[in-house]
Order: structure tokens, then sequence, then C-alpha cells
């Protein structure tokens, strides 16, 4: 029990890196090893370790690690003053996410690190056989070179004189990069803000579809190459027009079947404009090479099939898309090339196409570095591509529970992931799906009564004296209440909690209003009798502001998290919002100051 204490008594870090975090993005990822400190420490080897929201299997990955920690697991355990019993643990995962559990049992399938990567280079050396002429182009010189990326531009509509103008050209600016807040209309003169600029459309025929469709009219702005290893730039010119123009006449693959997206809370009408099906979100050339390279991936044995296929998905919703983008950085002299934004399915007004084929070699690093770290272990992991409403397992069958709910309305999951589902032909069960979402006239009770019926399955396999580690995150006081009334209703209780300390927050926690920084992490067993005695929210709060001043430290997203610890270990309802609570807190800060 001092080693449970010694672990729960700091933020357990979770980087965003390593070979593991760093082989393919999944919306809300923890780091294996961070999760293999506490599964060795509370566990013995042989034991078997459940978790009911898999997500992208980084529960199992850490359970297998145990058997062979890495350097940085020992390193965080020898921070946190602790001694994990490390050796063979086997695991469980239940994941209603098609890609999720496709990634988990995809990375665990026993392929060694020299097969993959034998793999990898023959099937990027056939694919730059075939392929490598999409992204043919020339230098500034007339000299052959390789695109390595491109800047698209949408082209916007004049409000004052109705003339087309690229936004590239007008609402931009090169060394030192810029994004202007208003344009001046280079036909008629006059300035306005930005946005009040309407994006062009224009209708052309989809012969996936095989009808007229109406989209934004985008043209490409700036070409970076490469000519006998040397790397360049310039702006787009008439004979890249022609090839692309080339391109957009060329017919899809006969074989080739449209796939529609379904939409539900990430939908926007202005970004969106026009996308309807899964090709849509690319250029003709990317969405080309995409195919043709998974129809490549399906003349391998199965095991390697998959691995080669998750490399690609790995690459795709956030390399290979129009979600690709750049970014300004201050006093930068060219733009920062970035990924999709996670979380989201986001087009910016500059949208980047990307050279798959460069992005596929580099990417597999990561990948081959986690099969070589995994080839050794021995232990079990059992994937299941399904709710865990209702488990397999026998009643008292699991040693300990490590589990990431998913977090009210935070992220639609399966609506975010399609883009990848849908290559692989089978996309999440959305009525299954745990979330919060009007689009599926999920509310927070339905919410709720799905959380408690997993919770329920958690106390049904538990073994007696056992544990659950949950890592949660809100900032709505409804969204705490509904999970709050899940534990309780389980059967389940909470013992003790910390907080899981990303140590990097991700785009979305950064720039939402109440984000909370770091993800409170309660431990559960079965429910005494007795619960602790209620005292009031800002009581609470008035503590952990004081002992906050008290280290100089004030953190007030750190705070909240703290609060909702310490009325989830008091038994006593989250009442206060991210936001509520922030104000109180400010209020308070601004009477200590006075």
């Amino acid at each position: 029990m001092n080693n449970l204490k010694k672990l729960l008594s700091k933020p357990l870090p979770s980087t965003r890196s390593g070979a593991f975090y760093n082989t393919f993005p999944y919306p809300t990822k923890i780091s294996p090893e961070a999760i293999a400190v506490y599964i060795a420490c509370f566990t013995n080897p042989e034991d078997t370790v459940l978790d009911a929201f898999g997500g992208s299997g980084s529960t199992g990955i850490a359970a297998l690690l145990c058997e062979y920690p890495t350097a940085k697991m020992k390193e965080l355990a020898d921070g946190l003053g602790v001694t994990p019993k490390w050796g063979k643990r086997n695991a469980v995962l239940y994941e209603i996410g098609t890609y999720g559990s496709f990634a988990a049992k995809t990375l665990s399938n026993k392929l060694t690190a020299n097969e993959f990567r034998y793999s990898v280079n023959d099937f990027v050396q056939r694919a730059e056989m075939e392929l490598a002429w999409y992204y043919r182009t020339k230098d500034a010189h007339g000299n052959d070179g390789i695109m390595r990326h491109i800047i698209w531009s949408e082209v916007l509509i004049c409000p004052e004189c109705g003339k087309e103008l690229s936004y590239f050209e007008n609402g931009t600016s090169r060394n030192p990069v810029q994004f202007a807040k208003t344009i001046t209309c280079p036909h008629c003169g006059k300035t306005h803000n930005t946005e009040i600029f309407k994006p062009a459309l224009e209708n052309v025929y989809d012969s996936l579809l095989k009808k007229n469709v109406v989209r934004k009219k985008r043209e490409p702005a700036w070409i970076y190459g490469a000519t006998n290893g040397e790397n360049w730039d310039r702006k787009a010119n008439d004979e890249d027009r022609v090839f692309i123009q080339t391109l957009e006449e060329r017919e899809y693959e006969e074989s080739d079947m449209p796939k529609e997206i379904c939409w539900g809370e990430l939908h926007r009408a202005g970004y969106h404009l026009g996308i309807t099906h899964l090709h849509q979100f690319y250029t003709k050339r990317n969405y080309c090479v995409m195919y043709r390279l998974w129809k490549l991936t399906e003349q391998y044995p199965d095991k390697i099939r998959d691995a080669l296929q998750l490399l690609l998905l790995s690459y795709n919703a956030t390399h290979c898309t129009m979600m690709t983008r750049v970014v300004a950085k201050r006093n930068a002299k060219d733009f920062v090339l970035t990924g999709a934004q996670s979380g989201v399915l986001y087009i910016s007004k500059l949208p980047v196409e990307k050279n798959i084929l460069l992005g596929l070699k580099r990417k597999s690093i990561p990948f081959y570095e986690a099969y070589g770290l995994l080839e050794k272990c021995t232990g079990e992991l059992k994937v299941y591509n399904s709710s865990s409403e209702e488990m397999v397992e026998k009643t008292g069958s699991i040693d300990f529970v490590f589990t990431d709910p998913p977090f009210g309305d935070f992220i639609p999951y399966a609506e975010v992931n399609q883009i990848n589902e849908l290559w692989l032909d089978q996309t999440t069960d959305r009525e299954k799906e745990i979330i919060i979402s009007p689009s599926q006239e999920k509310s927070v009770s339905d919410y709720q009564c799905m959380l408690t019926q997993v919770f329920t399955e958690i106390a049904r396999v538990l073994k007696p004296d056992h544990y659950a580690a949950v890592v949660f995150h809100a900032a709505k006081a409804k969204i705490w209440k509904a999970f709050e009334n899940a534990i309780i209703d389980s059967g389940l209780a909470v013992c003790m909690a910390s907080i899981l300390d990303k140590k990097q927050s991700s785009f979305k926690q950064v720039v939402s209003a109440g984000s909370v920084q770091g993800d409170p992490l309660v431990l559960l067993k079965a429910a005494e009798q007795e619960k602790n005695d209620v005292i009031r929210d800002q009581h609470i709060l008035d503590m952990l502001i004081a002992e906050a001043y008290n280290s100089g430290i004030v953190d007030e997203r750190r705070i909240y998290s703290l609060y909702v610890n310490e009325c989830l270990k008091r038994g006593q309802v989250v009442a206060l919002d991210a936001k509520d609570a922030y104000a109180y807190i400010e209020r308070y800060s601004d009477e200590i100051n006075e």
C-alpha cells in the first residue's frame, strides 16, 4: 500500500513523445510507458489487466511492456520513488472504435522489427516505381525535380466588386509570415475585414459520384520541391496548373467506390462546404495515390498487410488530406508546415498537399522501434472490437483496471476516426458509442446510463479488494455529476485520487475556454458503507488556492483538477463548472492582492 500512496502522491507524467506515442495519432492518447508504471505497481507478474475503453491500445501495450521495461519506464518509477514488480502481464481491451481496435491488434501482432523494416522498404520501393510520377515537377530553372508539398489557396470573392482574388496572394505575406486581418482587393482597391470575403465556388463533374458537385474553388499557390537533393520553393506556374488539371480529368479506378461521410457535431457549413464523401477530403492526386497504396498492401501476407495499412493510416488523416495546413510563427521567414488539428476535421484557407511517398519511410521509424520493444514480450493481449457494456470475462477474473472513458461531449471519436475507418471498410457502431451527442440524440442521462453499465461490468469482473484506475477529464459540473453517479450506481467508490500530468496539452485543451490542466486519475474499488463527510465547494477551493499561493504556483486549471479530485474522494458532487471555479479563483486572488 505504501507503494500505491507514493504513486498517487504526485502527478504521473504522461509525455507526448516516445516510439509508441509517435506511431499513430489518436485523440486523447496516453503514452504506454506511464501506464506501465501503474500496472507494475498495482499488479503481480502473470496478472491480467482490463481496459474497458481501449482507445488506441495504450493500456494493452503498457501491460506487455512490463515484462521488458524501457529506460523511460524505469526513470519514471525512480522519479516517483516506487518499486514496480516488473514481469509478464496479460491484458484485455474492449474498444468500440474500428480504428482503435485495429491499431491495438496490429501493433501487438508479434511482427518482428526486422520483418517490419524489410516489408516497409519493399513496399516503398514498389510504391515509388508505380507512383512517383504523380509528384514530378520542375524548379525555377526548368530542371526536373520532385514535389515535397504544395500550399493551396482558397479563392475569395470581393464583397465590393464581386471579383475573384487569391487568399494566399492578398491575405498573407512571407518573410516575416503573417495572416492579414484585412484584405485590399486588387481589382477595386477597397479594403475589408478578411472574414467578410466569401469563398468562390465552382461546379465540377465528380467522376466517382458520377454527377456534378459544388465545391470551394482552390488553386495551387506555392510549390516546395527538391532537385538532386537540394530543396527549393517557388510560386505555382501555368505548367503546375496544367498538370493538376490533367490529374483532375483522370478517371478514378474502376474498382473504387464512393464512401459517404457521416456528419455529426464536427460539420461546419463553411470549411466543409461540398464535402460529402471521403475522396473530397483530398486533392485528386493524393486520393488516387492513397488508393493505389492501399491496394498495394493487399499483395502482402495478412500480418504484414495490416502493419502496412496501419502505417498508411498513421499518416493519412494528419498528412494526406486537405486538413494538413501551415501556420505562422513569430518572425518566421516562411510558413511552418504542420499536420491536421487533433480531434477535429478542420480545413484551413491554406490547405497543404504533401508528397505521401516521402513521408512513409520517415513515419515507419517509430513503428520499427515499437515492434522491436514488443517482439520479446510473451504476455497475451486480447482485443475486442465491441462495447464493454457486456463483457465475456468471468466474474472476479481481472486483477487491475486502467481505463480512460470518453469525456462526455469532448470529442466525437467515431466522427473523427471515420477518415481512417472508411479505408478499413468498417466504421464505428455509433449506437454503442458512449458520448454526449445531439446528432446521435444522446443526452447526459444517456451517457450516464451507458457509463454506469460499463462500471457495473468492471465491478463484476474485478477481483475482490482489487483496484480500477480511471482517467477522466471534464470542465462541466453536469458531466462530473454523471461520472460520479455512474461510479456510485455501479457499486464502486473512489478511494484515492491523483492527476495524470500531460506535459503538453492538446490544441483543443489549450484553446478551449474553461479547459482543465491535467486529467484527474481516480482509484476505485468496491464501495464501503460509510462515506467521508461532505464540505462545501468553496471551502475546498479556499484550501486548494491557499496551498497554491503557499507553493508559489497558482494555476487555475490545475486547481480545478485538484478540486474535482477532492470532491470525488469525499463522495461529494462536483457542483462547479471549470468556468465558475475560475471566476471564484480570480475573485479570491483579487481579494488577496488588495
